[in-house]
């Protein structure tokens, strides 16, 4: 015994000295010229595999990814963030892409053995040593989703019906400078979020309303990978710019989203948001959000005719202190803490059923 940790120690002392030297020599080739051993190439990338499969969440916790504006969404942020190293489908990737170690797979190599569940631990949490990068937010697992629903559906996608899906539409104008091209990609040139109910409506939100929001996903207060990402290529002149350009848009005189069988639930979303009697704990909607004859606050949104899925997600979020916003964001917090999910319902069915029109 005495001889085995004798030999023992032996061994791990040299493979200490040469960890050292490879270490504070400068022994090891770091160059990406050089490239990987190929039994190094495996081990990293068994180590990958094994990692997100131990990793990733239980097949039961993946949504339903069939939405086609969830797919959009997640085109979208892929075009502005992903693009770059994986290319579109079917589509050749740039010369730097190619120079990296590893070099980034062609997006549909790179989906094609995985399921949505490990698609999803991927694109949060990203891999060491790759080149992927993690989520920009910690929070907000929903924000991730679009872009695996994107993800289950490139394989299948033409690179025409890919670059359809994310081009920009024509700007009426080019007031709010170059950015506003790529926000109008998700929001449309006039704002009204191009028919997606995940997106929400900017026309009709007051101006200095969306520069603080802009401002706040840019510092993390509120939380979006999708918009952190947006809002980085951002600085305070851009945000008034595009709060400007948005701001002018008048909204449509019809609703985003029809009633749909909802009629029981518009009626109590309608008796919370004017302060239900039986509900004297929760403060009256409307006082802040409209439906009003005059705007109470410059940083007040009005939630008229906002889509009806978008509005469910951002009251969940208020409820379970997910959401963060801007300076009066912890008056949300307050608010939705006590409402169930019927009732959650019933509020986004009402101001969905609303008229954008109908406020100032």
């Amino acid at each position: 015994m005495t001889r085995f940790l004798l030999h023992t120690g032996i061994l791990i002392a040299v493979a200490a000295v040469a960890a050292g030297l490879v270490v504070f020599l400068g022994l090891f080739n770091v160059s990406a010229r050089g490239g990987h051993l190929p039994s190094v190439s495996w081990v990293l990338h068994t180590t990958f595999r094994n990692a997100v499969e131990l990793r990733a969440p239980p097949a039961e916790t993946v949504p339903d990814l069939s939405d086609p504006d969830l797919v959009a969404l997640g085109a979208r942020h892929y075009d502005a963030a992903c693009h770059m190293c994986h290319a579109g489908p079917g589509e050749a990737r740039t010369a730097t892409a190619l120079s990296m170690v590893p070099a980034p797979p062609p997006i549909r190599d790179a989906v094609s053995d995985w399921e949505p569940r490990h698609l999803f631990w991927i694109v949060k949490h990203g891999v060491k040593m790759s080149g992927m990068p993690a989520w920009p937010t910690r929070s907000r697992d929903d924000d991730v989703w679009p872009v695996v629903a994107f993800l289950t559906r490139v394989a299948g996608m033409s690179l025409a019906e890919y670059e359809a899906l994310v081009a920009p539409p024509d700007m009426p104008d080019e007031t709010a400078g170059a950015d506003a091209a790529s926000c109008a990609s998700c929001h449309g040139a006039d704002g009204r979020g191009r028919g997606n109910a995940q997106v929400p409506r900017l026309d009709g939100l007051g101006e200095a309303y969306i520069a603080a929001t802009l401002a706040a996903y840019r510092s993390g207060a509120r939380q979006s990978g999708i918009m952190r990402h947006a809002a980085s290529t951002l600085d305070a002149t851009d945000d008034a710019r595009l709060a400007g350009f948005y701001a002018a848009r008048r909204p449509s005189p019809a609703p985003t989203s029809e009633p749909d069988g909802d009629r029981e639930r518009i009626v109590l979303g309608r008796s919370l948001a004017m302060g239900s009697p039986a509900r004297r704990d929760v403060p009256a909607c409307n006082a802040c959000h409209g439906p009003w004859p005059d705007r109470r606050s410059a940083l007040f949104p009005s939630l008229s005719g906002q889509p009806k899925p978008y509005l469910l997600r951002q009251l969940e979020l208020w409820r379970d202190g997910e959401r963060g916003g801007t300076a009066r964001a912890h008056l949300m917090h307050q608010a939705a803490r006590d409402l169930d999910d019927g009732e959650l319902r019933a509020l986004a069915a009402f101001y969905a059923s609303l008229d954008p029109g109908t406020d100032p």
